[in-house]
This record gives structure tokens, C-alpha cells and sequence, in this order.
């Protein structure tokens, strides 16, 4: 290490913040050891760049264009850094044509719009990814005589962690959370440490597929329709079908005006506000209607496919609040 280097080394402690995103930047970065983490806040989630070891370079752009900084950076372990002043940098550029400088602020200018436009992932997005993965990997696994899919916990979470470029702690908590719902568990094996029992594959599948949704509808491709959200004016009428049915002991036909009161009676608003939301289940054959022999108008609800809704919904529900969770 020359003069110049020594001069410039700056130590980090594990949990030190080497800089944060918007403050002033005027230096680079050099990584001799240690590891970093590069975040920023993206609609008010912490949002994971990248893990920078050994040989990277980070801080640049700032120290280019003099713009603030665009993340953050923690050292995740004892980390040694080359730190590298814009006046250096400089000094450094004199020797070179005098059109190279300007190639370099254009250079910069082009990362941060590049940057700026960058679908990022979210914390979320990466649990989402681990349950994907997850769910991948066990597919080509055989469930024993209880249907169940049995694997060790920490190589799973290894392979996962390696797979995605994720921090081993992240996958293990994710990991964690899968086990809080009825579809896994978790138990010690005295041969193979901790394991992963996978009480319920078909559903955590189904659930993986939830999650592959979420990525879609990011990315603004079509969401299968099973997955498409549902309005609450549509939750609505699915849970007030679902309910005259029952009180009816599912006969399927009532009068339109007995609906219409029930309707105004249960949800104290204007069965008028719902029409729209009506029409689409007309559309769908879920709810038709005929005139009786008295010329009153029936409402006829369709029993198989209300029953597929309410089910779809339940379902959607608590995927939703398992999603939110991870």
C-alpha cells in the first residue's frame, strides 16, 4: 500500500453507515475488506441494491457530477476503504483529454436516469422471491406417506441465500414466517439439525403463485383473473349473495325488490351505488334473472359459481394478510 493509500484508508465498524442517501457527496469508495450494503428508501420501504466485497467501487457518481448521494451505504462487517476526494479524482483526470471529463458527467447523468427508472425490489419483493424459490425447490422433492415434503432448514436456506443474493438472515426470517402458518412447521432432527416440514405443498404452491402475481401486476402484465383484486363494493355483494343464499338454505331465486331491501337493509346504502358492480356479475352468469308468472322480476344466483367466489375471496384474503406478514 503506498503513501497516498495509507493516507486515504478509512475503517468501518459492522452497523456503520459509510455515508446516507441525499447527503452531500463529494468522494469514492474503494473496498480492500470487509462487505457493504447498498439501500435506499423506495415508497417508504428499505429497498436492497446490492452487497458490495472486496474490489468494489461505490460512491462514484457523486463524486462525477457532485450530485447528493442516491443510497445508502452500512457496512455489514469490518470493512477497510480506499476513500477517493473529488479534488483527487481530479487531479487524476488532468492527465487525460479534456473531453473525457465531460464522457464521464454524461456517463453519471445516464446512470441516475437509468437508476431513477429501475424497477426496484422491496423488502417484500425478496420474501416473495424466498417463497418462490421455496416452492421450486420442493416441487422436485417426494412427500412422505402423510403427504408431507421434509428438508434441512439451514441448506435450504443456504442454496436460497446463493440462488437470490440475499443475506442468509433475511432468508432464515422468511423461512420463519412460512412455518407461523398452518401450511409448515419446523421440528429439530437430532441426524439432520432443523428442518422444514411442508404440512400443505398444493396451498403453499397456490400461495407461491399469489406472490408471482404481486410481481406481475408491478411490472404491469396481466394478473391472472383468479389473483385480480377485487373492489370492496365487489367483496361487498359476494359476502351479501353468499349470506341471502344461506338464510334461502341456498335456494338461488328471490324477487328483485325482496334483494334490493334485503341489500339496503344489510349494508345501509343505496342498492343504487352498487349497479355497476352488479352488471359484472351479470356479465359473468353468476347472477341472472326472469320474470315470474306474475311479471315480477327474479334475481337468480348461480350457486357454483358464488361458492367459487367466496372461496377465491376467503382465499385472496388470506394470502393478502400472509403476503403483508413475510
Amino acid at each position: 500500500m503506498n503513501f497516498l493509500e495509507k493516507k486515504s484508508t478509512r475503517e468501518f465498524a459492522e452497523g456503520d453507515v459509510i455515508f446516507k442517501e441525499k447527503d452531500p457527496g463529494s468522494s469514492m469508495f474503494i473496498i480492500q475488506s470487509g462487505e457493504v450494503e447498498v439501500s435506499a428508501i423506495k415508497n417508504k420501504q428499505k429497498v436492497v441494491y446490492a452487497h458490495l466485497g472486496k474490489g468494489a467501487i461505490f460512491g462514484e457518481m457523486a463524486l462525477i457530477d457532485g450530485y447528493p448521494r442516491s443510497a445508502t451505504v452500512t457496512a455489514l462487517k469490518r470493512t477497510v476503504c480506499i476513500e477517493m476526494s473529488r479534488m483527487l479524482f481530479q487531479k487524476n483526470l488532468e492527465g487525460l483529454p479534456s473531453w473525457m471529463s465531460s464522457f464521464f458527467q454524461i456517463l453519471a447523468e445516464r446512470l441516475r436516469e437509468a437508476n431513477k427508472k429501475a424497477d426496484t425490489l422491496t423488502d417484500r419483493d425478496n420474501s416473495r422471491q424466498v417463497v418462490l424459490m421455496v416452492s421450486s425447490i420442493l416441487a422436485a422433492m417426494e412427500p412422505n406417506a402423510l403427504d408431507e415434503i421434509i428438508t434441512p432448514w439451514k441448506p435450504l436456506a443456504q442454496d436460497i441465500s446463493l440462488l437470490l443474493n440475499l443475506p442468509y438472515e433475511q432468508v432464515d426470517q422468511v423461512l420463519n414466517k412460512i412455518t407461523l402458518t398452518p401450511m409448515a412447521k419446523s421440528e429439530l432432527n437430532y441426524e439432520q439439525g432443523r428442518i422444514l416440514i411442508m404440512k400443505d405443498y398444493s396451498r403453499f404452491k397456490f400461495f407461491a403463485e399469489y406472490c408471482k402475481s404481486r410481481f406481475m401486476e408491478k411490472q404491469g402484465k396481466e394478473v391472472p383473473v383468479h389473483f385480480q383484486k377485487m373492489s370492496e363494493k365487489e367483496i361487498d355483494i359476494i359476502a351479501f349473495l353468499h349470506k341471502i343464499m344461506r338464510e334461502q338454505r341456498w335456494e338461488p331465486e328471490i324477487e328483485q325488490h325482496l334483494f334490493e331491501e334485503r341489500f339496503n337493509e344489510v349494508h345501509k346504502l343505496p342498492f343504487s351505488d352498487y349497479r355497476i358492480e352488479l352488471k359484472k356479475f351479470r356479465n359473468s352468469e353468476m347472477i341472472t334473472s326472469r320474470l315470474d308468472g306474475d311479471d315480477v322480476k327474479v334475481y337468480i344466483i348461480n350457486k357454483d359459481k358464488l361458492q367459487t367466489l367466496v372461496s377465491m375471496t376467503e382465499t385472496l384474503k388470506e394470502f393478502q394478510q400472509m403476503d403483508t406478514k413475510l
